[in-house]
């Protein structure tokens, strides 16, 4: 009976490893770091959407991504991920009024909050662990903004880790 449950068991787990994944939602930890989704219109293109909470404000990031697998000698568990997008959001700070008070204290700032745009690119690695269907993914995502607390941001310092669950 046992070894009935465990062929059952495995039989399941490789039909469902088979099947095409449309969906997938995570969090991504990093700069930009928030909850993901994205969808597969193909097996290898996706669009994807982050919502990210960094400058202590937040941005909504929209992204098409490709997907291709990594080619290494038994390794179809690894894909590279690429693409690119556009964000739209808004940073806060406090802005201090040193010039007026030499004390420097931070409850005597006032609290501006900008608009943000801007462009992203992606490039990523993912190990995706089809019985479960969870991936891993280290990436690397580079921007820039226009307004905010500056007129022109680039930032090349955005890497993170992701977890997505696959659906």
């Amino acid at each position: 009976m046992k070894f009935k449950i465990l062929f059952l068991f495995l039989l399941l787990s490789q039909a469902l490893a088979a099947q095409y994944m449309k969906h997938a939602v995570g969090l991504r930890g990093g700069l930009s770091n928030g909850p993901t989704y994205q969808y597969y219109y193909q097996e290898d293109r996706a669009t994807g959407v982050l919502l990210s909470f960094r400058d202590h404000g937040m941005q909504l990031t929209a992204m098409l991504i490709s997907v291709d697998p990594l080619r290494l000698h038994n390794a179809d568990q690894f894909f590279v991920y690429y693409g690119a997008g556009l964000h739209a959001g808004f940073t806060s700070n406090k802005t201090l009024l040193w010039y007026l008070d030499r004390s420097n204290n931070a409850a005597d700032g006032n609290t501006a909050t900008r608009p943000v745009i801007g462009a992203d690119g992606v490039i990523g690695i993912e190990y995706r662990i089809y019985t479960v269907p969870i991936s891993f993914a280290i990436d690397y995502k580079p921007f820039f903004e226009l307004f905010g607390h500056r007129i022109f941001r680039l930032s090349m310092g955005d890497m993170a880790f992701s977890v997505k669950y696959h659906f």
